[in-house]
């Protein structure tokens, strides 16, 4: 109904860094500046799951082709950033939208400078608090309307990143240039109106990372028409309704002082695989000496992560058997999980290990990211290496070190030190300036 939606403006307008707990600022700072790292890895490790760029420099380029390649230009190439960090899959996620603080960091570090304007006096630190607080406001906004949707998963109709990732950035975006309740309001209402993406075409496909790229747009595009004075309807009830259908919102949840401080419940990937499989990676992480020979993993009924014998790369990292036996065969790394288009390649060593691993499936425990646990189990010969049992809601943010890993010995332009040391709209430009690099290398 049309109060919660200005309830929730209100928030969004209200948000505020510095009345944020000390664990607060840590996640949403290692947030930031693990998105930023997401995008240049999708720019420099997965180009060629990236169509745009690429069809500007097809011989002979024409017509459609040449359309399509600018397609994502406007708003400094923010469709473009949005998509490759979401086909680098490292994404920071919370425990509901699915890849909240992406697009709302982009968003918001596209806004800022839009509302300071290039003579800005404003530190570098100053515009740091503004980001924050604009992505403070995304996740807080679009994780209340995230769990006001009755059931687990709720992807029966559209793919969280087009839906809750448009909301997050019109509410990041919205925040960041200043909006008062009432058009921060109206920039989430116009988002609501621009959610998209077919679940039937989740982030495994290729199609789905394009999801990440429309809802950045679509969030900032919806603030800054807000701004202008433009309004939709303010009747979410309605709105949540056509996504999910009649009766699976719970709009007493949008108020709810538990969705308060969703920031202090970020749950972050470490590798570029499926977030529940994350925990399997970490777990068998653990097992250092040499690879083991058999595993066995018990978690909750994901359908489409019992996948042995995955056809591709992007199917490979939803594989809890892919995923184990890359870390099994103890070869995780950036590389591991990446790769050229066709079919999916796997070492020797992981080759081998896939058919020894055993997946136990418990259609009664519960799949949401905050309850979700699964146990791993590995051995070496008859002996048990490794017996562990792990919740999703305990993988925190990582820093510096744990980017340093992800990036490998090859850092020739210094990108970690670029984005970890630095401003996070320093940081923005770096990656910007790599992605525009990168176009221009003829294909």
């Amino acid at each position: 109904m049309p109060g919660e939606l200005t309830a929730l403006g209100a928030l969004a307008s209200a948000a505020d860094l510095d009345q944020s707990s000390a664990v607060e600022r840590l996640a949403l700072d290692q947030g930031i500046r693990a998105s930023l790292l997401c995008a240049l890895l999708g720019v420099e490790r997965e180009g060629w799951v990236w169509p745009y760029p690429a069809l500007a420099h097809r011989k002979g380029a024409s017509g459609p082709a040449k359309m399509l390649a600018g397609v994502f230009e406007p708003l400094d190439g923010i469709g473009h950033l949005a998509t490759l960090a979401g086909a680098a899959d490292l994404d920071p996620m919370d425990p509901g939208p699915s890849h909240t603080v992406l697009p709302a960091t982009l968003a918001a570090c596209i806004a800022v400078p839009l509302a300071g304007g290039a003579g800005s006096t404003r530190s570098a630190a100053e515009r740091d608090r503004e980001v924050a607080s604009a992505v403070l406001a995304g996740i807080d906004v679009a994780w209340r309307v995230r769990r006001s949707i009755k059931g687990a998963r709720p992807g029966v109709g559209f793919h969280s990143a087009g839906v809750y990732g448009a909301i997050a950035a019109a509410a990041a975006a919205a925040r960041a240039l200043r909006l008062d309740e009432g058009r921060c309001a109206n920039a989430l209402a116009i988002a609501l109106t621009r959610a998209s993406g077919l679940a039937i075409n989740s982030a495994a496909s290729m199609i789905g990372m394009t999801h990440f790229g429309w809802g950045a747009t679509h969030g900032l595009e919806a603030a800054l028409l807000a701004c202008e004075g433009w309004d939709a309807s303010h009747d979410i009830e309605r709105a949540l309704s056509s996504l999910y259908g009649e009766g699976n919102a719970n709009l007493a949840m949008l108020a709810d002082p538990e969705g308060a401080n969703a920031a202090a419940g970020l749950v972050f990937k470490r590798y570029p695989c499926n977030i529940y499989l994350n925990l399997v990676v970490m777990m068998l992480d653990e097992v250092r000496d040499k690879p083991v020979d058999r595993i066995q993993i018990t978690m909750p009924w994901i359908p489409h992560l019992d996948c042995p014998s995955p056809r591709d790369l992007r199917q490979a990292r939803n594989s809890a058997q892919a995923v184990a036996a890359i870390a099994g065969a103890q070869q995780t790394s950036y590389a591991a999980f990446s790769g050229p288009p066709g079919p999916w390649q796997p070492s020797a060593d992981v080759a081998r290990l896939l058919g020894s691993v055993e997946l136990l499936v418990d259609r009664s425990a519960p799949t949401r990211l905050n309850e979700a646990v699964l146990q791993v189990r590995a051995w070496r010969g008859a002996a048990l290496m490794q017996e562990s049992s792990g919740a999703v809601r305990d993988m925190g943010g990582w820093g510096i070190e744990h980017a340093r890993r992800l990036m490998g010995e090859d850092d020739a332009f210094g990108s970690v030190d670029a984005l970890y040391g630095g401003s996070y709209l320093a940081g923005f430009e770096h990656v910007k300036q790599r992605r525009l690099a990168a176009a221009a290398q003829p294909r």
